[in-house]
């Protein structure tokens, strides 16, 4: 059958692949990652984690959390420029149409998720900068509302308007890093040595760490599938995730630890430099949900091959204001906990399921891949509720979980067929 490309980009390739013609180098989906890495949420996050924990053993944390999220991140980039395909179209593949329906409506839900709370943090943390820096009291919707308008229009642009932002962002958050530690050298020795408050365990800061970034590595397909070679889409994926992402969490948290900051925006306005920290605050949180949203639409697309592109990125938008409206931010530490639970076996199945299943899945093979993400959750969530030990880490209880399952049956199945195949040649 005759694909219609034109037709195609129009919906985002969400229901087959990129042609060659559009796809390009690593350095798309490094920017595109890294510039998604640079928002509030990461920020929040590590102020939550070094206070907890002290910054050495908050620095062990980001680390192993930046290592697991590398790895996922570098596998899951490189399935989707191997096959040239999204989150949505590998989804297919794995768990057959019927539960490919359910997986990306998981997906689509946690996206649209994320977007309303990135979109509500951001405007509370905007109110709360504008009142500090110049006294006014602006109500956070106010803030949030009208720059989630533009997180739209950027999505209808796709990956290249990521890429865009995310050219401009990265070396914008790096030069107030860099600002950040050189205004608190002073303080470095006292940092060190600071120890935390121990309100989140070690276990539980790694997992909200991985839950923060998991919802963009099981997307990776969606950027990965835009780069010719798949080595240079996992390096792209797996330099930000692995690399970049630990990196900007520990080098936040100076300013944080020194001042007693709740996150590193609030530090610079106390050092006099609220301004630079606002622009990194909105276009941090303009690429963030730029991502999450545009995946959710692609999912959604997928579904609705007959709906037009727009039209879905208006309604999905419009459902994150409604949780914007209702106070989604309240829940973002036990939502980063949740994801980072149910979707790293879901990225572990997608990626299993296209190097060892390469053919078209069956019933059984969808059976297959359903048990082993529901089997990886509900050991994670087990594990981390203290019901047995395997690791000490939930996430990778999770993720070695459902990549054994997987690997052992198939290793079963493929073997019961070859002896099957033996046993017809030898009559």
């Amino acid at each position: 059958m005759e694909v219609n490309f034109d037709e195609a980009e129009h919906h985002g390739y969400a229901c087959g692949q990129v042609p060659e013609s559009v796809q390009g180098s690593g350095w798309r989906i490094f920017f595109i990652v890294a510039g998604s890495l640079c928002g509030l949420p990461t920020f929040i996050l590590s102020a939550h984690i070094f206070g907890s924990l002290g910054f050495q053993q908050g620095l062990r944390a980001v680390l192993l959390g930046g290592a697991i999220t590398g790895a996922l991140g570098a596998l899951s980039a490189f399935t989707g420029s191997r096959a040239r395909s999204g989150l949505a179209v590998l989804a297919d593949h794995a768990f057959g149409p019927l539960g490919a329906r359910i997986v990306k409506l998981v997906i689509a839900v946690s996206l649209v998720g994320w977007f309303g709370v990135g979109i509500g943090v951001l405007g509370a943390t905007a109110a709360s900068a504008l009142e500090q820096m110049i006294g006014w009291h602006v109500p956070p919707l106010a803030i949030g509302l009208p720059v989630s308008i533009g997180i739209a229009a950027v999505t209808l642009f796709g990956a290249a308007g990521l890429e865009r932002l995310g050219k401009v962002l990265v070396p914008v958050t790096a030069a107030v890093l860099l600002l950040s530690v050189f205004l608190v050298l002073p303080n470095l020795h006292r940092i060190w040595e600071a120890k935390g408050t121990e309100t989140l365990d070690f276990a539980s800061c790694v997992s909200a760490i991985v839950g923060t970034c998991v919802v963009g590595v099981v997307i990776q397909p969606d950027y990965g599938r835009f780069v010719r070679w798949p080595h240079q889409a996992a390096l792209g994926a797996g330099l930000s995730l692995g690399l970049v992402y630990p990196l900007i969490m520990a080098v936040s948290a100076l300013a944080t630890l020194a001042l007693g900051a709740r996150e590193l925006i609030s530090a610079m306005i106390m050092l006099g430099f609220g301004l630079p920290a606002l622009a990194v605050l909105l276009m941090g949180a303009w690429i963030d949900a730029c991502a999450g949203l545009y995946s959710a639409c692609l999912s959604f697309a997928n579904q609705m091959p007959r709906a037009r592109f727009q039209v879905i990125v208006g309604g999905v938008w419009l459902v994150g204001v409604v949780l914007v409206s209702v106070g989604a931010t309240t829940v973002f530490i036990p939502f980063l906990l949740t994801l980072g639970l149910t979707l790293p076996p879901l990225a572990t199945v997608l990626i299993l399921s296209h190097f060892l299943t390469p053919e078209k899945v069956d019933a059984r093979g969808s059976a297959l891949a359903a048990t082993c993400w529901l089997t990886g959750t509900l050991v994670g969530f087990a594990t981390t509720r203290g019901a047995f030990v395997m690791s000490g880490l939930p996430v990778v209880d999770s993720i070695s979980t459902s990549a054994a399952i997987f690997v052992l049956v198939h290793l079963a199945r493929k073997r019961k067929s070859f002896e099957s195949v033996k046993r017809k040649s030898s009559l």
